[in-house]
């Protein structure tokens, strides 16, 4: 089926409709923006210490996949894990900040940031190794108060002129609707299925109400959950070469593993005395796995023994993604003469897959020996994110728009390493990344800063380092449903929901040289 389609179900049907201004933004670009932001804060605790500063730095896991140059910089050999604690809370306020309820949700989960083994010849290095480039785990949580809109008065506007006849649920096929309409209507026909609507008039209705269910004056309090799983790992093969200690270069082959579950559900509920609906649940999955690879190439030159000076390109990676959709909505209410009662209605498993391409990078970086003291390095990157794309056939409209919508985003990246004694070194971090978005109201979400700590213990033996990262970011805001008739007139709409994630990371890396 059209991904299109599916991309309209996640927007207009499947409550995740965003804020649309002058700057519209294409069907299904969010997925693409998030598997094409990468965090090189993530993998292991030395780079994560150092705010992820070291593309002129090297001899660590995180260098393979920021500038595989680093590579030729391990004097022997080398098996490194880091094992991490990822603690991700989110806030999100119903109509903005300071509006109804604000809420709070905390998720904590642990992973393995980083792992990699180097076999170090006299000048030249190999090694693979895996990498965390992003981590999806989360939740959140909105609550209105006294909205002026159902979702039901959407889906009343949805199915105007549609025949009752084609949406109900045989018991011969219970699907059937389903397949016969697309799946932006899904979830109004599970609307009509669970008695939400009322169709009006004649033997085989058009038009459909929500005046029985819904009693004028009655007070809405929606809600809305979502809950995300998921990460990008990408693991290495890479291989550096050492020139006299002056010159270094090297390549590394990513493949990444991708994969992305959100489950979303919301809900409406009427004050107590209202005769007809008592709630709404409309609950969403979405699930998705993808593979891709890409190229990555640097080289680092230290033209005096204290100064090294990194550059590299990282190629687009190349995503071959598969998704799943399938969605449930229950009716609970009061009947005047039944009592109370519930309706009950899901959808078949909607599939797909696709190709995609993310943004191509170029990063730079500059660091200082300062004496015996330590390290003050400092990178730029610059990653073109308009240029991301939908590589298979169809999706020329949704290209356009990401075109439209997005722009290239720097990121500064900034870390000191202090030795206070001849094992112990102390470190520093911070990193700032723009917005994706282009100008407007867009800039200022998006926009992702962290910053960072850390202590390592290195001997010739074993390396022991830990770090911290704080992160925060204020995300795209969106409405659980937001829908506008041809007309311009008929009009659905709710409250907005902004969102803001505050993430808390805390990796150890233990290595052993041999």
């Amino acid at each position: 089926m059209n991904r299109n389609f599916i991309r309209a179900t996640l927007a207009a049907a499947a409550g995740v409709a965003l804020i649309v201004t002058e700057h519209a933004r294409a069907q299904g670009s969010e997925e693409l923006l998030l598997f094409s932001r990468q965090n090189f804060g993530l993998s292991s605790a030395r780079s994560a210490g150092m705010g992820g500063a070291f593309t002129s730095l090297g001899a660590d896991a995180a260098a393979m996949s920021i500038n595989p140059a680093g590579i030729a910089m391990y004097g022997s050999g080398e098996v490194s894990v880091s094992p991490g604690l990822r603690i991700t809370g989110r806030t999100a306020d119903y109509g903005g900040p300071g509006g109804n309820i604000s809420n709070n949700l905390g998720n904590t989960k642990a992973n393995v940031g980083s792992f990699s083994m180097v076999y170090a010849g006299d000048n030249f290095a190999v090694g693979f190794g895996m990498n965390r480039l992003a981590d999806f785990n989360g939740r959140s949580r909105a609550i209105g108060y006294g909205e002026a809109f159902s979702m039901g008065d959407m889906f009343v506007e949805q199915l105007y002129g549609v025949p009752s006849s084609t949406i109900g649920a045989p018991e011969r096929d219970i699907y059937q609707a389903f397949y016969n309409y697309p799946p932006a209507m899904w979830g109004a026909i599970m609307g009509y299925q669970t008695a939400l609507l009322d169709p009006v008039g004649g033997s085989d209705p058009q038009a459909y109400t929500m005046g029985n269910m819904i009693q004028r004056g009655t007070l809405l309090y929606p809600e809305w959950y979502r809950r995300t799983t998921g990460a990008i790992n990408e693991y290495t093969i890479s291989g550096g070469y050492n020139f006299r200690d002056v010159l270094y270069v090297g390549a590394t082959l990513g493949i990444q593993d991708i994969y992305y579950d959100r489950y979303d559900t919301y809900s409406e509920m009427t004050s107590a005395d209202n005769v007809g609906l008592h709630s709404m649940y409309y609950d969403q999955n979405l699930r998705m796995s993808g593979a891709g690879v890409n190229l990555k190439v640097g080289a680092t030159v230290r033209p005096l023994p204290w100064l090294r000076i990194g550059v590299a390109y990282h190629s687009p990676t190349w995503i071959n993604m598969s998704e799943e959709y399938d969605a449930a909505m229950t009716t609970y209410y009061t009947h005047p003469r039944e009592g109370y009662n519930y309706g009950y209605s899901d959808t078949p498993i909607l599939r797909n897959e696709y190709n995609l391409r993310t943004p191509s990078r170029l990063l730079a970086g500059i660091s200082a020996t300062i004496g015996t003291l330590g390290i003050v390095s400092v990178d730029y990157e610059r990653a073109w994110y308009q240029h991301m794309k939908y590589t298979s056939d169809g999706y020329a409209d949704v290209n356009a728009g990401i075109a439209d919508t997005y722009t290239p985003s720097d990121v500064i990246r900034a870390g000191v390493e202090f030795q206070p004694l001849r094992s112990v070194f102390l470190r520093a971090g911070y990193g700032y990344s723009s917005s994706a978005y282009k100008g407007g109201e867009f800039k200022r979400y998006g926009e992702y800063q962290q910053w960072s700590g850390g202590i390592g213990y290195r001997n010739r033996v074993v390396n022991i380092d830990l770090a911290y990262v704080y992160g925060s970011a204020k995300q795209m805001p969106f409405k659980p449903f937001d829908y506008t008739a041809g007309d311009g007139y008929r009009v659905a709409t709710d409250g907005t929901v902004y969102t803001e994630d505050k993430n808390h990371n805390v990796i150890l890396t233990v290595a052993f040289k041999f």
